[in-house]
């Protein structure tokens, strides 16, 4: 009799114990160490990147002219930060053919980034300088004309005049475009 009742008992425990097992935690592992967004290709409206190892994480408002949109045959992306104090942002274009797992690279004419910061080099002014990468690139990782979403990596190098050069790098954006 007692084996009867231990067997029930056994399995609802084996049960229980698989059934709990089976709870998973919805929100992805970081893809970086840095504290940066994932870097996503679903349209979650994110630009972040690390500027000499500090991070930028944009905020999205797109009637600030951050986002990203498309004009014919040429890509806009904006990210900047949201800030009382100063005001910073990065920003860069591809025009011509737009094509996911493409690496575009800083050229001048089809491609370039730029940067504008406050003209002190220590974030307190609102006297801002305007400078463009003079290395870098960008890769698409999806670019879907029909859901209207764009995402990729970017890296560049800005020399700031007056200030140090500022490295970008373990950039990410994924924004449905306008």
């Amino acid at each position: 009799m007692k084996k009867i009742q231990t067997i029930p008992l056994a399995a609802l425990l084996f049960f229980c114990f698989c059934f709990a097992q089976c709870h998973k935690d919805k929100t992805p592992a970081p893809d970086n160490p840095y504290g940066l967004p994932n870097a996503t290709q679903t349209g979650a409206n994110t630009f972040a990147c690390l500027i000499n190892g500090k991070k930028f994480i944009a905020y999205y408002n797109p009637s600030n002219g951050t986002g990203a949109k498309v004009i014919n045959d040429t890509l806009g992306v904006t990210g900047q930060l949201k800030a009382i104090n100063y005001f910073e942002f990065i920003g860069f274009s591809i025009k011509g053919k737009l094509s996911q797992d493409l690496v575009y690279t800083i050229d001048s004419k089809s491609m370039y980034a730029i940067l504008g910061t406050d003209s002190t080099c220590s974030g307190i002014s609102f006297n801002t300088t305007t400078s463009y990468a003079t290395r870098g690139n960008i890769q698409l990782k999806r670019f879907d004309p029909i859901s209207r979403i764009v995402s990729g990596t970017f890296n560049f190098v800005f020399p700031i005049p007056n200030c140090d050069t500022l490295y970008i790098t373990d950039g990410r954006f994924d924004y449905q475009y306008y």
